[in-house]
């Protein structure tokens, strides 16, 4: 899941201060459970904007709107709604925002801030265990994503602070290194230990398509 967390709205009013008409989007998928763009946080930013003397000429939740399949079959239900409409806040992640502003052609504003791929303890709890690097090493450092884990985003051991069992930074937590040890013993996986990795291939991460 993609975590996301709700903007100030004074950022967003800023966003929207020269358009009157706006549509509201909400996810229902990822943000809904984020509790940031779900049906109720919709119904809530309907009712901010009005009162700050807008028109909403809809609001819609979609599944997905990152996916182009389900935008389109979605979106076709305000399509009237959304001819007449000067902009859409978007209550998802930045992927959901960008893939309704190329759709649509519409003036797009974002209501959430992006935050990182999450592991849901409880809602409203989530843990940060994967950034998307590009080149996932899961594989021989026991399961355990060193760089979302530690604070200083490191590869090949940890740092010079480590005192043998907790982290220098978050100091009341365990070295993650010391979690991907126990688990590369565990499924005796130890002749990792030796493998060194190579700084990181940013060219990977530019896929960007214009």
């Amino acid at each position: 899941m993609f975590l996301t967390e709700k903007k100030d709205a004074k950022e967003i009013d800023e966003a929207l201060n020269k358009y009157k008409r706006i549509g509201i989007v909400g996810c229902a998928s990822c943000a809904s459970v984020c509790l940031t763009g779900g049906s109720k946080e919709v119904k809530e930013m309907e009712k901010h904007l009005l009162n700050a003397g807008k028109e909403v000429p809809f609001t819609i939740s979609i599944d997905e709107p990152c996916d182009k399949r389900v935008l389109k079959e979605d979106i076709r239900f305000v399509e009237d709604e959304l001819a007449d409409t000067e902009a859409i806040l978007v209550l998802s992640c930045g992927t959901g925002v960008q893939t309704i502003g190329e759709y649509t052609g519409k003036k797009v504003v974002t209501g959430v801030d992006s935050r990182y791929i999450a592991q849901t303890e409880h809602i409203g709890e989530y843990n940060a265990l994967c950034g998307g690097c590009d080149e996932c090493r899961l594989n021989f450092t026991g399961g355990v994503c060193t760089i979302t884990l530690c604070p200083k985003g490191l590869l090949n051991g940890p740092c010079e602070g480590h005192n043998g069992i907790n982290c220098e930074v978050a100091e009341e937590s365990k070295c993650v290194f010391m979690k991907s040890y126990e688990n590369m013993s565990k499924f005796f996986e130890e002749e990792n230990l030796d493998r060194i990795f190579s700084p990181r291939d940013y060219s990977r991460t530019i896929k960007r398509k214009i």
